[in-house]
């Protein structure tokens, strides 16, 4: 078919500029992957190397001009590494988790074991019962486990001094020594929990691993704070109130990290571009960005803003090397290119080409260009041309066509036809074009005003 078309071109410098901003995302993902896991102590090395070979893959695929698998391939490869990094993260959560609760457990236990130790305190029983008190308060000893297996021993060796005055609570503590594991149940909780505290550790732990302390410690406060209420119906409801903004702020930062995230990457694209690093727009990202707590409308206005700027800038680059890379195309068959036809097809929206091997006929091709869908048709330049040599016309255009192709194709350019009408189905269009200046055949003229 060689009547009109729509054709979608996209030339080989568009290609590779695709892939290079890909690729960019992808070292972009790759640094944070290592910042963060180096930060949460998740390194792994195998990760490293694995990643690091597969980007040298994916450079030495640029290089050979695979840009179509390129594009396909990149992204993958950034999900991977930004899904690992979230699993790693999740792992680091648990952990803290795991922590805050053994911790809330040697506290309870070392409380519990405070109010059950004897009367008759020996000057011994001091400095263990001031350590016991140290850990109840959750303050940092050395080997917490140890001091309580030693309070179970002194209160086993007092119940079986005097078994009956021992109360349950003791009893039950002494019963700990009796186990295969005694540091292991130390470290367990036999008490009835709250549920509210193994969510309020949860959301703690997040708070503090992913975000800092800054965002937990507001929060460890008021949980402090609610530990000490005696009135037990306004403790439940100090709890339900710390769940729901724990949940709340757990909400929020994850929605600041991962916009903060996405906006750093788009300011890091915008500044790789031609005259783009000193633009205000980046100035006023790091600024946001540098906040604490950065403003999330901010950082929604601004992710947008950096979108439209990098959509803007690809659209400059890349509009006027479709148009030039088509224009020498047609010219390698023969074409004639007058002065000034890049930016007369910029200015008009299209641009009429002919062959001193058909007189009287030329090609017209039509689009802005900016999003690389354009119209290609051949055309009568004269309305004294014979209807019936048309035909013959588009059926030369057809074989042009073809070899356009072809020759793109092999500088690592793509055009696709996306609509087509067969030969004959519509007249040739009659254009009427000015005798002018005509450069040689073959020849690209600087872009001028026409």
């Amino acid at each position: 078919m060689s009547g009109p078309k729509v054709v979608r071109f996209i030339p080989r410098e568009e290609a590779l500029a695709i892939c290079e901003a890909l690729l960019g995302r992808l070292d972009r993902a790759f640094a944070d992957w290592q910042k963060e896991t180096r930060r949460l102590g998740e390194q792994d090395e195998v990760m490293l190397s694995a990643t690091r070979e597969r980007r040298a893959q994916l450079q030495q695929m640029l290089l050979q001009g695979e840009t179509w698998l390129l594009q396909k391939e990149v992204p993958l490869e950034t999900n991977f590494i930004q899904l690992d990094l979230l699993q790693r993260q999740e792992q680091a959560v648990a952990k803290a988790t795991e922590l805050r609760k053994t911790q809330r457990n040697l506290r309870t236990n070392a409380a519990t074991l405070l109010k059950a130790m004897p009367a008759d305190a020996t000057e011994a029983d001091a400095a263990l019962m001031n350590a016991l008190e140290l850990i109840a308060d959750g303050r940092s000893v050395a080997n917490p486990a140890a001091i309580l297996a030693q309070g179970f021993a002194r209160l086993s060796s007092a119940n079986r001094a005097d078994a009956e005055t021992v109360s349950d609570a003791q009893r039950d503590l002494a019963h700990a020594l009796q186990i295969d594991r005694p540091d292991k149940w130390i470290a367990e909780d036999h008490a009835v929990r709250e549920p509210r505290l193994e969510r309020i550790d949860g959301y703690l732990a997040r708070l503090q691993t992913l975000y800092g302390a800054a965002a937990s410690e507001p929060f460890q406060q008021r949980l402090a704070a609610i530990e000490e209420q005696a009135q037990q119906a306004r403790r439940e409801l100090l709890l339900d109130s710390l769940v729901l903004d724990l949940a709340a702020a757990s909400a929020l930062h994850k929605d600041i990290g991962e916009r903060s995230l996405a906006l750093r990457s788009l300011a890091s694209e915008l500044a790789a571009m031609p005259g783009q690093a000193n633009s205000p727009l980046l100035a006023q990202v790091a600024d946001c960005l540098a906040q604490q707590t950065p403003d999330i409308q901010q950082i929604i206005a601004l992710s947008s803003q950096c979108s439209e700027a990098i959509a803007h800038e690809m659209t400059k680059q890349t509009a006027g090397t479709r148009r030039r890379a088509m224009l020498e195309g047609l010219a390698s068959l023969g074409y004639e290119i007058r002065e000034g036809m890049e930016t007369a097809w910029a200015d008009a929206g299209s641009v009429v080409l002919r062959k001193a091997a058909t007189p009287g006929y030329g090609v017209e091709l039509g689009g802005r260009s900016e999003n690389g869908r354009l119209q290609v048709r051949a055309v009568s330049l004269s309305s004294a041309n014979d209807p019936s040599r048309d035909r013959d016309i588009e059926t030369i255009w057809c074989g042009e066509f073809s070899r356009l192709r072809a020759l793109l194709a092999e500088q690592g350019s793509e055009l696709t036809i996306e609509k087509a009408l067969g030969v004959g189905a519509v007249p040739l269009k009659l254009v009427e074009i000015e005798e002018g200046n005509v450069s040689a055949a073959g020849q690209l003229a600087a872009p001028a005003a026409q």
